[in-house]
Parts: C-alpha cells; sequence; structure tokens
C-alpha cells in the first residue's frame, strides 16, 4: 500500500493523500475496502488514464477499472477505490461552516439529501498518509473546533424537518402506505442523525458506518440504536401506531437533546466570555485611577 499512496502522491496537482471511508472513521474490519483520496487544490480532476498509468507501474495492483472515470482496483486481497476532493472548496465550506451556512440537497445514494458538510467530513475523518506541505493538516485544524453556529443550524433545521416527518406519519392508516410510512421513518432517522452528530460537535457521516459512529457518541438517546431497529421492525410489519408512538417518543428526546446542547453552548460562551469582561473591567478602573 505504500508503494501505491507514494504513486498516487506523485501524480501532477495530487497535494495530499488520505484514507477515508471506514478506514478513516476507524470503524473498519479486516477485509474492509481501503477509499484512498487524492487532494488538489482547485483545477480539473486528475484525468482516470494518468492515475490507471501510475497504479499500473505499483507492484501487485491488478483488477484496475475505471467506469465513467471512477477508478478502483485490487492491492493483495484489499479493493480500493480512488476518489478525488478539491481542498479550496473544503476551506470554502469551512468559511461558510463558520456563520452556520450549510447546503441540502438531494442526490441519488442520498435520498433523504446530502449536506455540503460532507466536504468537511472527508478531511476530517481521514488518515492522512502524503501531505508534504502540511495542506491537509492545516484544514484540519482550521475545522476545529465544531462551528457554533454551525451546530445552531443543523439542530434547528433538522429537529423542524423530523417534527414534520412525524406529523405526517401519524395521518397514514392504511398498510397500502407502507412504503410511505417505511420513507418517513427512513427520513426521520436520517434528520435524527444529523442532529445527534452536531449536539455532539462532530461533522456529520452521511455514509453507510455513520451509524456505528453515532453509537460511540456520548448524547443521543438511550439505547438508541435498538430502537432505530426496532422502528423499522414495527413499520414493516404494518403495526402503524407502534412505529409512530416510537416517533413522537424519538422526537421528544431529540427536543430534550437540543435543548440540552443549547444550554451546554451558553455556558460555555459565558465562561469563555467571563475573562474578557474581567480584562476590561480592571483596565477600566486603571484608567480612572489616574
Amino acid at each position: 500500500m505504500d508503494e501505491l499512496i507514494r504513486a498516487l502522491g506523485g501524480l501532477d496537482r495530487v497535494v495530499g493523500v488520505g484514507i477515508g471511508g471506514s478506514r478513516g472513521l476507524r470503524i473498519a474490519s479486516e477485509a474492509s475496502d481501503f477509499d484512498l483520496v487524492l487532494f488538489r487544490r482547485g483545477g480539473e480532476r486528475v484525468d482516470a488514464r494518468e492515475i490507471l498509468d501510475a497504479l499500473r507501474a505499483c507492484a501487485g495492483v491488478c483488477e484496475l477499472r475505471d467506469p465513467a472515470g471512477f477508478v478502483s482496483g485490487r492491492l493483495g486481497t484489499h479493493r480500493f477505490e480512488i476518489f478525488q476532493k478539491d481542498l479550496l472548496a473544503i476551506e470554502r465550506e469551512i468559511g461558510q461552516a463558520r456563520e452556520g451556512a450549510f447546503t441540502w440537497s438531494i442526490r441519488q445514494l442520498f435520498p433523504h439529501g446530502d449536506l455540503s458538510t460532507g466536504l468537511i467530513s472527508h478531511v476530517v475523518h481521514l488518515i492522512v498518509c502524503s501531505d508534504p506541505d502540511g495542506h491537509l493538516e492545516r484544514l484540519r485544524a482550521a475545522a476545529t473546533p465544531f462551528p457554533v453556529a454551525l451546530r445552531a443550524a443543523l439542530v434547528d433545521t433538522f429537529l423542524q424537518q423530523a417534527d414534520i416527518t412525524v406529523t405526517h406519519a401519524a395521518k397514514i392508516s392504511r398498510r397500502l402506505d407502507l412504503q410511505y410510512l417505511v420513507g418517513l421513518c427512513s427520513g426521520f432517522v436520517f434528520f435524527a442523525n444529523l442532529l445527534v452528530f452536531a449536539v455532539n460537535g462532530v461533522y456529520p457521516v452521511l455514509e453507510k458506518g455513520g451509524s456505528l459512529v453515532i453509537a460511540r457518541l456520548p448524547q443521543r438517546p438511550a439505547h438508541y440504536e435498538q430502537r432505530i431497529a426496532q422502528l423499522f421492525s414495527c413499520a414493516a410489519a404494518g403495526d402503524y401506531p407502534a412505529a409512530v408512538a416510537m416517533l413522537e417518543t424519538l422526537l421528544g428526546e431529540l427536543r430534550f437533546l437540543a435543548v440540552e446542547g443549547r444550554r451546554a453552548l451558553a455556558a460555555d460562551e459565558s465562561v469563555r466570555t467571563r475573562p474578557n469582561e474581567a480584562q476590561r473591567a480592571g483596565s477600566g478602573r486603571g484608567a480612572g485611577s489616574g
């Protein structure tokens, strides 16, 4: 793998290489694939042909493919996939996050929406393998601590979305609406997960594996993972009253988390401002005594 990473890091315009996905999140098994991320600073994507040429020169690399420019292959017993990210785009997103701004859009692999903050997640949840000029480390440092404004915006937005989802789920009464109920349950879990990530000050992980990350977070509803599994079981079995009751209970607990999160933020802000206020007061007394 070291030879492969050196080859990728030597590509024109590649300024950093990292391992993302389940390995970057530290939830991988021995058999997990390697998600290799190439970082550049602006410009067009590195051409797939250049990547393939570099990989072909590495010992042990086989089964190379590039459907629609998406490069993948195998090294020994492990499969790997190559992703590309623009550090300038991530830098802009970090600036937006500090202002509490993000975009939420629908795309194929994320039926309930994709967040622009995912760009930051890709550089934060990463094993850095090559960063000769320190671009990745500077961005990772810029992304911390988790922005207070972003936390508030995510919590407010997705608590409201979860509330709307439960309202519509409560209106279902026919078994023929099974798909609609299951879809609403799925949407609710998506919104709830985003809120839990935000309350814990962690950039959301929307891909598979995100639930494993949530299971390690301290602030979440009790027995959260088991209750989510039970929610889908009730919905699939056609027990609509039980499913809706679970949604309503979880929503209440999410509201509690949101309120407690706001209180904690307010307390932290108060602690941070006290030294400054004391310093200003001391300066004022000194000036008056003269």
